[in-house]
């Protein structure tokens, strides 16, 4: 398994330079850019600057795994979801113009009045028709375990179960106590993991079963990035060298 950064928020104020520089001195092997940070990648580049980031990364050790949209699609309001789908088309062709591997949209609650179950399929469906696009760009679609309620392994495998299509997955959260089912990881990781295309992982001090998740990510043969979505802090890389530390120990990857 290999580490990276999401630049939530832990490197939001970062320029695309300080974040590859620090990431390759850190020991990160590769990035998931959020939307609105301080990298400046985003959907306004056009064709000169695309193809200075993708030159930027390819002069690097550090990957572009993926983009950070924040693309949604469980609104009762059709035009709002439209435009959503319209976003997360633009995304999709951004990261194929600078070679990223996904782009990770989400889920963010279920809307009062509304059946889960309808929800759910509007979702899964959603994701269904975007599918498409991103295998004729050669790019994956990560759905976040992400949400009010939708946070729920269950409630993520039923929209996947809409998606027939491989390049359309989960990106796994690390969230409590919302992942464990009657206490346990097995249930909700068992739902999902032959659809894990991602990782984020959070602060190793909270009480969340990480070595099992590893073990389990072990088991699967996950050899996909895990990437560090924690919290910012005044003294950044002195964290960043603690977190890579216990990942590699976590994962029997210490020396």
């Amino acid at each position: 398994m290999k580490l990276g950064i999401v630049t939530y928020n832990i490197a939001f104020d970062w320029s695309l330079d300080t974040l590859l520089e620090r990431s390759e001195a850190l020991g990160y092997d590769c990035v998931e850019l959020r939307t609105t940070h301080a990298h400046g990648v985003e959907l306004a580049l056009d064709a000169a600057a695309r193809t200075a980031v993708r030159d930027r990364f390819a002069a690097s050790r550090v990957n572009l795994w993926g983009l950070g949209s924040t693309c949604e699609f469980h609104s009762p309001d059709p035009a709002e979801v439209e435009r959503n789908m319209t976003e997360a088309l633009k995304w999709i062709t951004l990261a194929r113009d600078l070679g990223a591997v996904g782009v990770k949209v989400r889920p963010n609650g279920m809307p009062d009045g509304i059946p889960p179950e309808d929800t759910l399929r509007q979702i899964g469906e959603v994701l269904s028709a975007l599918a498409p696009a991103a295998r004729a760009n050669d790019v994956e679609l990560w759905l976040e375990v992400h949400g009010p309620v939708t946070a729920d392994p269950r409630h993520i495998a039923t929209i996947l179960s809409y998606v027939d299509s491989s390049i359309v997955g989960a990106c796994w959260n690390c969230n409590f106590p919302t992942d464990l089912i009657d206490g346990q990881l097995a249930p909700g990781f068992d739902l999902l993991k032959d659809r894990l295309l991602a990782v984020h992982l959070h602060d190793f001090h909270e009480p969340y079963p990480y070595r099992e998740l590893f073990d389990r990510l072990s088991a699967i043969g996950y050899d996909r990035p895990c990437l560090a979505e924690i919290q910012d802090s005044s003294d950044p890389d002195r964290v960043l060298r603690y977190f890579r530390a216990c990942f590699l120990a976590l994962t029997g990857q210490a020396a």
